[in-house]
């Protein structure tokens, strides 16, 4: 049942995902290399097809007709599975939308060995992208959908294979809103560790919606949602009920949003705001469902397996602002989020780190390592401590902890648009007119005065990007350069 030379065979350029018009593509920016973002969901029932197994999928349709539409659509995906048990390029969104529509309370590749054998052939497309962009990242946009399609099916995507693709997200900081706005929904739904300034970005989006597609501004509020429901961001609503606003004014009299992935992803980004936001009273949501069901097929289907998974997912209750089914929370890494402010006011969540001495969490989700400073091009003062941390937490966390710990890690930082910049530890403030500075370095042992690390060690990002690792040693040196 080896499936590598098929998946090999049926690989070839990558095709137009589920949103293509999430790329933004224009006369003015042209072609991006990044695939674009896609959505998938749906719950149902469907007739099982020819040669394929059952899905034991439940959904209460608000009537009958579009019940019996989202069923059709189902039995249509299940019967455009390809012989290697995958969908070509869309394997990921079909499984995705599999398993939303799924309400066992297990997942989707549990239930039939043709699901598992698809379960499969998606962990085998993500290991050839990985390996094919080996020494360049892969396409932003495709890494999203894996990661979500991941997590959807309770597999956490920061450990895939002994790869981070959280981690590959959060390293990029995308040109385009959208793409933006698509990594870091991916990564919220993942539980991961959502950066105070990608929550800024968004909410400067979000103030400027005007300027920016349709597309664009479903994305960004998914995103917002995601992390108000997951990072208990609660004050966030407020800044999100504007944009939400503005995009239920964009509804056109027959009910859509322009085209059918326009109108899919605004559903879905909509499609809850009876419960608070108030943008329900500018639109209408049986509307806009009943434009996508008059275009479907007499197949069953939308045109093609991509359009048809994101028709499914703005017909059903699932949505992309809660991809992770409540049951696999203990299946994922702890999550840690940073807060809105230092003072821990409105808007905020306390951080709970680990120092000194292992928590009640299995050891394998935390990171042990050291953390120095030194003071002096010649070394005269040296100062370690050996922590703990969670996982993908960021070095300017570490150093937040470190300063709670012991007074001498105590330091000042400026708060620049790409992070902080940390200008004073343990008392000595950086003087540049001296050519005094602090310098990071990440090494692979213990720092050793006798033998200083080479500027070759030093970080390649800056505290807030820099991720601890296992068994990695952090230096920050005050030398004169």
């Amino acid at each position: 049942m080896c499936q590598e030379k098929k998946v090999i065979a049926i690989m070839g350029p990558l095709c137009l995902s589920t949103f293509c018009s999430l790329l933004l593509i224009s006369s003015t920016h042209g072609q991006t290399e990044t695939d674009p973002p896609t959505t998938v969901s749906s719950k149902t029932s469907p007739t099982t097809p020819a040669n394929t197994s059952p899905v034991s999928i439940q959904w209460e349709s608000e009537t009958l007709n579009e019940g019996q539409a989202i069923q059709k659509a189902l039995q249509y995906l299940l019967q455009h599975r390809q012989p290697d048990w995958g969908w070509g390029n869309d394997t990921h969104h079909v499984m995705l939308t599999l398993q939303l529509a799924n309400n066992t309370g297990k997942e989707i590749e549990q239930q039939g060995l043709e699901m598992q054998l698809s379960a499969k052939q998606m962990d085998i497309e993500i290991l050839l992208m990985m390996s094919k962009h080996h020494e360049s990242p892969p396409p932003l946009g495709r890494l999203a959908a894996y990661t979500l399609a991941l997590g959807a099916l309770c597999k956490d995507p920061r450990s895939f294979h002994g790869r981070d693709l959280v981690a590959a997200l959060l390293h990029r900081e995308p040109p385009h809103d959208l793409e933006f706005a698509y990594a870091t929904l991916a990564a919220c739904s993942s539980a991961a560790h959502v950066r105070r300034r990608h929550i800024r970005r968004l909410l400067d989006i979000a103030n400027a919606a005007a300027d920016h597609s349709l597309d664009t501004i479903s994305m960004v509020i998914l995103a917002l949602r995601c992390v108000v429901q997951d990072h208990r961001h609660r004050s966030l609503i407020h800044f999100v009920r504007r944009p939400m606003a503005g995009l239920a004014r964009q509804q056109h009299p027959d009910g859509s949003f322009g085209s059918l992935t326009t109108t899919a992803l605004a559903i879905q980004a909509l499609e809850d705001s009876d419960s608070g936001p108030g943008a329900h009273q500018h639109w209408s949501l049986p509307s806009a469902r009943k434009w996508l069901l008059e275009r479907q097929k007499a197949d069953g289907g939308w045109g093609d397996v991509a359009l048809t998974a994101a028709a499914i997912a703005a017909l059903t209750p699932a949505s992309l602002a809660a991809v992770r089914p409540p049951h696999c929370s203990d299946k994922l890494l702890d999550s840690r989020h940073e807060p809105l402010d230092s003072n821990g006011g409105d808007g905020s969540i306390k951080l709970a780190y680990y120092s000194g001495q292992t928590s009640n969490d299995s050891d394998a989700r935390n990171v042990s390592f050291t953390y120095t400073l030194w003071l002096g091009t010649n070394v005269t003062e040296n100062f370690t401590l050996h922590m703990v941390a969670p996982r993908n937490v960021s070095f300017y966390h570490v150093m937040q902890m470190a300063a709670e710990q012991n007074p001498k890690f105590k330091f000042e930082a400026s708060e620049w648009p790409n992070g902080h910049y940390v200008h004073t530890l343990a008392g000595h403030k950086e003087e540049p007119m001296g050519y005094h500075y602090w310098l990071l370095y990440r090494l692979p042992e213990t720092p050793d005065p006798t033998s200083p690390p080479g500027n070759q060690l030093v970080a390649p990002v800056g505290v807030d990007d820099l991720l601890v690792e296992d068994g990695e040693h952090y230096l920050f040196w005050y030398k004169k350069l």
